[in-house]
């Protein structure tokens, strides 16, 4: 790849800020995004906490009520950061025509609303209180708004905000897992490169936290659970860890070629290089993406792993890296946000890469939190008492799903 592709715009929804200045210094101040799950009553669940995102408001987003009636707190969240990184590139200014933006996200599963077909089904009661689907063909059914349907598409949001900022060019949709946020912006170079685009928006956008997707990860056996009256808690790579905690966020990148976004003007300090692909292999995925950027491992100074506090997720990542780093283990730093932020899932890559940004920036990487006792089978230099500060260039992100897809990409300061 000659010519590179550099991040121009970003933006960033998590649930320690509306933007990424937000989340950033609070990291940097060893803030915790997860509390007791707020937005529903968690008491029946054996994990009742969560990194949740409140006080995103349609209105404020100027998302028109109807169509606001359609869309969830995801939907907010991806329409915020693709708006944000948008302005931030300036897009606007280029005169680009819609069909030259591309448009790439991944997205979880989207949940129903128990009060969307609460009405329906009260109206449809016998005398006894049973459901009588002869009451509900017969009108019940009249209750439940006829956009309902849509809202349970993932890709009704994505589409909502190719609409509102007129995209109109290479698109897709990629999802449930982490890989799939990779994936996105993946494509997006891709496709930047190939010159099907000139310019791209591309990220994640978290699940809704809500009783539908706490039992999923419940049922997966993913989820660190309550314990003796104990909050629960993400513990990247600890020796106490006993699962992930589900969080709420949004990654969206304004991606460009280096020579358009010098022609036209546009701020940019950080390119991505590479990206691989593997399945229940990480070390794979890892190598493929080293090579694919023209480098060796030891040129890579962090790796913002994926880090999820599960005990499996954590042992074969931490293999991985001893595997693929065993010559250089002392140069690198390790660094998850997921014991702050929780798992984002399809979002964690888009606000990891964003996070890897401003470390490159700043020459700072945030402390992990609640690593200690840190496993005895790590070898490498995971940050976690305090912020770091060193010099930095270039910068992995892993991305891992519980279901074995594995994905890696790096970014570079651009010099």
């Amino acid at each position: 790849m000659d010519d590179k592709v550099v991040i121009t715009g970003t933006g960033m929804v998590t649930s320690l800020g509306f933007s990424a200045s937000e989340t950033w210094n609070a990291l940097l101040a060893g803030k915790s995004g997860i509390k007791p799950i707020e937005d529903f009553d968690a008491s029946g669940f054996n994990c009742r906490s969560a990194a949740q995102v409140n006080g995103l408001n349609p209105s404020d987003l100027g998302i028109h009520p109807r169509d606001a009636r359609i869309m969830d707190k995801h939907s907010l969240m991806l329409m915020k950061c693709s708006h944000d990184a948008f302005r931030e590139s300036h897009i606007e200014r280029a005169s680009i025509e819609g069909e030259d933006i591309g448009f790439f996200a991944g997205m979880g599963m989207v949940d129903y609303n128990r009060d969307d077909l609460l009405p329906a089904l009260l109206k449809s009661r016998d005398s006894h209180g049973n459901l009588d689907y002869d009451r509900f063909f017969a009108g019940g059914y009249q209750e439940i708004h006829p956009l309902w349907p849509l809202s349970m598409l993932n890709n009704i949001s994505f589409s909502q905000v190719a609409i509102s900022l007129d995209i109109r060019g290479e698109n897709a949709v990629f999802a449930p897992h982490a890989d799939s946020g990779t994936s996105a912006v993946a494509e997006a170079v891709r496709i930047l490169i190939e010159k099907k685009a000139k310019i791209a928006l591309a990220g994640g956008v978290s699940e809704k936290v809500s009783p539908s997707s706490l039992a999923r990860a419940g049922l997966a056996g993913i989820l660190s659970t309550t314990e003796n009256n104990r909050e629960a808690v993400c513990r990247p790579f600890s020796a106490e860890r006993n699962g992930t905690l589900p969080g709420e966020g949004c990654g969206i990148l304004a991606l460009e070629l280096l020579s358009s976004a010098r022609a036209r003007g546009a701020s940019y300090k950080t390119m991505i290089t590479g990206y691989g692909f593997a399945f229940d292999a990480l070390s794979i995925a890892m190598q493929s993406a080293i090579k694919n950027a023209g480098l060796v491992p030891s040129d890579i100074d962090v790796i913002i792993a994926n880090g999820d506090g599960t005990y499996s997720g954590d042992n074969s990542e931490a293999d991985a890296i001893h595997q693929i780093f065993s010559d250089c283990m002392d140069k690198i730093s390790v660094y998850s946000s997921k014991g702050a932020l929780g798992n984002m899932f399809a979002g964690a890559p888009a606000v990891d890469i964003i996070l890897g940004v401003n470390m490159l920036e700043h020459g700072l990487i945030p402390a992990t939190l609640n690593s200690l006792p840190l496993d005895a089978n790590v070898r490498f230099n995971l940050v976690y008492d305090k912020p770091l500060k060193t010099s930095l260039k270039r910068i992995m992100v892993n991305s891992q799903s519980y279901e074995g897809q594995c994905a890696s990409l790096i970014i570079e300061a651009v010099e």
